[in-house]
């Protein structure tokens, strides 16, 4: 007898997109949100209140700015804030082993599913999990930005420098919030990207699809670059080795890190 699978997670947006390959590895299923458990998660498996772009998350806004992505893959059959359903398999299972940020998010949801095969752990990793109906691009920009606020290293790295001497700024696009931009713009001197408002997830996915490149830091937007299998350019914590940052994916095709 056919059991539908029922996921849930209480987020924030890019944990949540790093646990949709064991979602597809399970077959699919429907998927729940938890909302405003954000707080009660620092303090429960970390002994503090999350960060500040964390607080208070995840809200009813938040569940409406990851409906029609996760409406649009073909392995979720219904996407809704959680309330009584019965769950089979809880997303929140990766917390506990991700105290101390291990290494990337997708082996962290691997074991904590028991998932151990290293062949299969690479597959999860490397094989694009997210799709969209439509991939955007803005004429002659072909490479997609974003530098969150979140992890900045105390000195800008070389890359950005360098980038800005050879003129990619004029290539470029840069999505994200409006404070993320304007310092963008301020640290690395790259005046000349276009900044694009996007309304949802799946409106920033539909750019990301549609890049020659990705280019930027740990935050929701390398999540949806990976998951769409992009070839991305990432700029890592300096506060942790390589191999322990969340953005990490070791053997990742078409991948640097700076």
């Amino acid at each position: 007898m056919y059991i539908m699978l029922k996921f849930k997670h209480s987020g924030a947006y890019g944990d949540l997109i790093y646990g949709l390959p064991l979602v597809r590895h399970f077959g699919g299923g429907e998927f729940y949100l938890h909302l405003h458990q954000i707080d009660w998660i620092g303090q429960h498996y970390y002994g503090s209140r999350p960060d500040p772009f964390h607080q208070g998350r995840l809200t009813r806004d938040d569940f409406f700015g990851l409906e029609a992505l996760l409406k649009a893959q073909p392995y979720i059959q219904k996407f809704e804030i959680l309330a009584q359903q019965e769950i089979t398999h809880n997303l929140d299972r990766f917390r506990p082993l991700f105290v101390g940020h291990p290494g990337n998010y997708v082996d962290i949801y691997a074991t904590a599913f028991g998932i151990s095969d290293p062949q299969i752990q690479a597959d999860l990793r490397n094989t694009p999990w997210l799709t969209v109906p439509t991939a955007r691009t803005v004429n002659g920009r072909p490479i997609v930005i974003n530098r969150s606020l979140r992890w900045l290293p105390p000195t800008l790295p070389d890359y950005w420098h360098q980038g800005l001497e050879k003129e990619l700024d004029k290539d470029s696009i840069f999505l994200g919030l409006p404070e993320e931009y304007s310092a963008f713009t301020k640290a690395t001197g790259w005046h000349n990207t276009l900044y694009v408002q996007t309304k949802d997830l799946l409106d920033m996915a539909e750019y990301i699809a549609g890049s020659e490149l990705y280019i930027g830091n740990q935050s929701v937007g390398l999540a949806l670059a990976y998951g769409l299998g992009c070839t991305v350019q990432a700029e890592l914590r300096r506060d942790l080795p390589q191999e322990r940052n969340e953005c990490y994916f070791h053997n990742r095709p078409n991948t640097t890190y700076f």
